[in-house]
């Protein structure tokens, strides 16, 4: 009996290291790619300690997203100049000045912004 309770103990599982896809119904623009358009994936990190609260993806003023821990999403935003920027709802800390990233996006290209795990800053991680 005792090797039947501790046997559980050993198991774990891979939700705090795998980023998974946002679930399609708390996403609500850029998703149909255009000719000329650029893709913007915008990534949360992973933790137990923002696990409390949702993070909206506003781009360019307008609510596009919202993102939990370990999620990721891809916007497909025409070429040009775009504001990425965050507001919070649940148990997260505010956010902060750092919450907002300016980007030039030509067409083709690829960008990946990142979120913290208490969804309280971005940055533009790599182009």
């Amino acid at each position: 009996m005792g090797t039947v309770l501790l046997a559980g103990c050993g198991v774990s599982g891979n939700h705090d290291t795998v980023i998974r896809d946002a679930v399609a119904n708390r996403v609500f623009l850029y998703q149909a790619p255009g000719g000329n358009d650029a893709m913007l994936q915008v990534e949360r990190a992973n933790g137990y300690f923002g696990g409390g609260c949702s993070s909206q993806v506003m781009i360019d003023d307008k609510f596009a997203a919202q993102l939990e821990t370990g999620e990721k999403v891809a916007f497909y935003l025409p070429s040009g100049s775009h504001v990425v920027s965050l507001s919070n709802s649940g148990a997260c800390h505010a956010t902060g000045s750092d919450a907002r990233v300016e980007t030039t996006l030509s067409a083709g290209e690829n960008a990946l912004v990142e979120v913290n795990k208490w969804g309280s800053s971005l940055s533009l991680a790599k182009r």
